[in-house]
């Protein structure tokens, strides 16, 4: 790593908020609950690393993002856990009926009620990026099945994330990058409800923590050469090459 206070932070959206997850090779693992993306940003610096599960990065037509459409061919089997990120017309709508008719004007395609769910948190986020430096620094985007794929030599989870045994799966798989993973989820779950931070909601920020850990050499992007959006936002996700990490796999302090 960098430096001994290096900090790699995985999020995913909640119920609640903001579910984070800290990790640092010479620091006791951090978790909770913040109520903006924003929050988190007082407390990083240096080569610190925020790494979220939400779109960054929206087109204004149907052509679709690149890191979308890779991500899908490289999940196969669990391709439907990339769903198209709205366009940028789209987060101005009132309510779902209005997201629709954007949606189709702008691209041709309706909006699903899924992503239409996580528009105040793409809202938020694209907001938050295009107006503070800090954040533009910081933030990256990653989509925690592309980074479990990553981490499991290329190969997509064989089970859906909502069932329990998608859940166990998913933890031994971060279990090989992190041995402490599992006490890390039991301390997690014993401090939240999980109407307030589901059990995917963990596994998402882990393994979004986890790959923030790896040394800079082992990231990597799809697509390779990531494109702009109109507000030079990157499109992109990020996610660990798993060969490299095999040289300097990543550890947290307990």
């Amino acid at each position: 790593m960098e430096n001994s206070e290096f900090k790699a932070i995985g999020v995913d959206g909640c119920k609640s908020g903001w579910f984070y997850v800290a990790l640092g090779q010479s620091r006791k693992p951090d978790w909770g609950v913040v109520k903006k993306l924003e929050d988190l940003l007082p407390d990083v610096g240096g080569s610190d690393r925020i790494f979220v599960d939400i779109p960054i990065g929206l087109l204004t037509d149907r052509s679709g993002r690149a890191c979308d459409r890779e991500a899908r061919s490289k999940l196969q089997a669990r391709a439907s856990s990339v769903f198209p990120a709205p366009v940028r017309a789209v987060l101005g709508a009132k309510d779902y009926e209005d997201a629709k008719m954007r949606s189709q004007e702008a691209c041709g395609k309706k909006i699903s009620k899924q992503a239409f769910a996580i528009v105040p948190k793409i809202r938020e986020v694209d907001e938050l990026m295009r107006r503070n430096d800090k954040a533009m620094q910081f933030v990256r985007e990653v989509h925690p099945e592309l980074c479990l794929w990553a981490l499991n030599d290329r190969r997509p989870m064989k089970r859906n994330k909502k069932d329990k045994s998608g859940f166990e799966e998913r933890k031994d798989v971060l279990s090989r990058w992190l041995p402490e993973a599992e006490f890390l989820v039991a301390s997690v779950r014993q401090g939240f409800l999980v109407k307030e931070v589901g059990d995917d909601d963990i596994v998402d920020a882990l393994a979004a923590a986890v790959t923030a850990l790896a040394d800079p050499s082992a990231l990597l992007t799809v697509p390779e050469n990531p494109p702009h959006d109109d507000f030079k936002l990157p499109m992109e996700m990020v996610y660990a090459n798993s060969s490299l990490l095999a040289n300097c796999p990543p550890k947290a302090a307990l």
